[in-house]
């Protein structure tokens, strides 16, 4: 299977998703996948960054890494956030999807103070049920939550105040600091 193609599938992403993420038609992914065309380094660079992937990996000249993790750092889930973090000030959180671009983008690593007040209109870390952790623009609309990308290809979440307790969704902390590799 195409790399491109096995990607986009594992992110679960259609093909006119990644075509507005990487500012081209559909078409065109359609031929990256059946290996009809490649793509121009412009949305090389954008799909490395969709996927989380070096270039190299996207070219077939390197292999694609188990986890995409910073040393030092370890995954875990919106679940255990809350025991994992206990008393701590800070964490960090990798970018691992497109939904903040262009102010956040893929394998940006934020930085979460957890002893700062989230206002509405920040940008916060937020558990989302027992499996989902999200970095969105948080408004706050009386009892309700609403969770904004920045990214128009991507849908606001909405909570009522029964779901913010049934699920639950819980904002973990204010993003204070953003690091970025080259």
């Amino acid at each position: 299977m195409n790399i491109i193609k096995k990607l986009r599938t594992e992110k679960n992403i259609s093909q006119q998703k990644l075509a507005e993420l990487c500012c081209v038609h559909q078409t065109a992914v359609s031929q990256w996948e059946n290996g009809r065309t490649l793509p121009d380094r412009n949305s090389l660079t954008l799909l490395s960054r969709v996927f989380g992937v070096s270039v190299e990996v996207l070219l077939g000249i390197e292999k694609p890494k188990d986890e995409n993790l910073i040393p030092g750092f370890e995954r875990i889930t919106a679940e255990a956030a809350e025991e994992k973090l206990g008393s701590v000030d800070f964490f960090a959180l990798t970018v691992n999807d497109g939904s903040m671009a262009p102010t956040l983008i893929l394998d940006d690593t934020v930085i979460i103070s957890r002893r700062i007040e989230v206002r509405s209109g920040d940008i916060a870390a937020v558990a989302i049920g027992p499996s989902e952790l999200s970095v969105k623009r948080v408004i706050k609309k009386g009892t309700s939550l609403m969770l904004v990308p920045e990214n128009p290809a991507f849908e606001p979440m909405l909570f009522s105040e029964k779901e913010i307790e049934s699920l639950p969704v819980s904002i973990l902390g204010k993003a204070v600091e953003l690091r970025r590799k080259f």
